[in-house]
């Protein structure tokens, strides 16, 4: 296999000014405040913004992964919350270093999406679970993407109570798909899951959004802050620079040194606040930030997003988008695992090219 590059010495992410800081997250507060405001309904639409950098990637298992309701606000007693750039910094001590070799790399998502009952009464979430098997080496190897579909329920507990009113319907026909309704309805949704398929992929060029580059290899960025954020951010948007960030930090197959140079960026921005301890929807505590990001539906409109980060070991765990008025969720990726491993994995049910 190609050796990854060499740890290249780490550059150090100059820290803004106070008065930068407080601007950026006065920014970010002003533009969920703005759109906070009272509404008869529990949700509002706004698109999904969530896009992964990497090709659609994917996890199987023989029972449908349990997920959990959105964690709660933290309570006026909770200890101290650490700032964004704390949390992210030590993310990025965590990480680097961490060996990167094997003869597969490979990533497990279990990516989720909120929507409305046909009749609008009640929430519905839907999830999927995802792995993507990229042989090491040169990119030019055909790679393996594993799917299973994990069903739909209720989101919350009232939405269960609605929908047991509505005699517990099994499945769910719309007319239309409607991209705007929270996470975006698709045309028929069914609650059982399904089974695992595997499917050969010869599309082995990774794009990073925003850059117009592509990935020809896993050793192919680079590791010093300037060169990084110099290729992420070609034009100056912070937007697309954090869109960038979070796409290497949790989905692109790249050496800890460019994951925790990422993660030292994204601490240097003012626009990323701290929102304290977070679970996930696979019942996963971490740190929680926050910024907007660019909506990929909807030019020109921006996403709330949460990263919520491993605090022991620095990995990411799940990277939402909720809606900018009330912070609920809309949409999620749960990122399960990423790894390299010598043994070959398991690819159930294969479907060749």
């Amino acid at each position: 296999m190609d050796d990854l590059s060499t740890v290249r010495e780490r550059l150090a992410v100059p820290g803004p000014s106070t008065e930068t800081v407080a601007r950026g997250r006065s920014r970010l507060l002003k533009a969920i405040a703005k759109e906070r405001r009272a509404r008869s309904a529990r949700w509002t639409t706004f698109g999904l913004g969530l896009a992964g950098a990497a090709a659609s990637a994917v996890v199987i298992g023989s029972t449908a992964v349990p997920l959990v309701p959105a964690s709660p606000r933290p309570t006026a007693h909770a200890a101290p919350v650490p700032s964004a750039k704390q949390v992210l910094l030590a993310a990025a001590t965590s990480v680097a270093g961490k060996p990167a070799e094997g003869d597969w790399w490979g990533i497990k998502l279990v990516r989720g999406s909120r929507f409305h009952d046909p009749t609008g009464r009640y929430v519905i979430q839907r999830a999927d679970a995802e792995e993507t098997w990229i042989p090491a080496g040169k990119m030019t190897k055909p790679h393996w993407i594993v799917q299973r579909y994990l069903g739909a329920k209720p989101a919350t507990p009232r939405d269960e109570a609605a929908w047991r009113a509505a005699g517990s319907p099994s499945s769910w026909a719309y007319r239309t798909v409607n991209p705007s309704d929270l996470g975006g309805n698709p045309f028929d949704v069914e609650a059982a899951p399904g089974e695992a398929e595997s499917f050969e992929s010869r599309d082995v060029e990774w794009r990073l959004l925003f850059t117009g580059k592509t990935l020809a290899g896993m050793d192919e960025l680079p590791s010093d802050a300037e060169g990084l954020r110099a290729l992420l951010d070609p034009d100056g948007e912070e937007g697309n620079l954090l869109h960038n960030l979070q796409s290497l930090i949790a989905y692109v197959p790249v050496s800890s040194e460019v994951r925790a140079t990422a993660y030292r960026l994204m601490a240097g921005l003012p626009g990323v606040v701290a929102e304290g301890r977070a679970t996930d929807q696979l019942g996963r505590t971490g740190q929680a930030v926050l910024y907007l990001s660019p909506d990929m539906r909807d030019s020109g409109e921006q996403v709330r997003t949460r990263l919520i980060v491993d605090s022991v070991t620095g990995e990411p765990l799940s990277v939402e988008t909720l809606t900018l008025d009330t912070g609920e969720l809309m949409s999620f990726t749960a990122i399960e695992q990423t790894l390299w491993t010598d043994q070959k994995p398991d690819f159930p049910n294969p479907q060749r090219d």
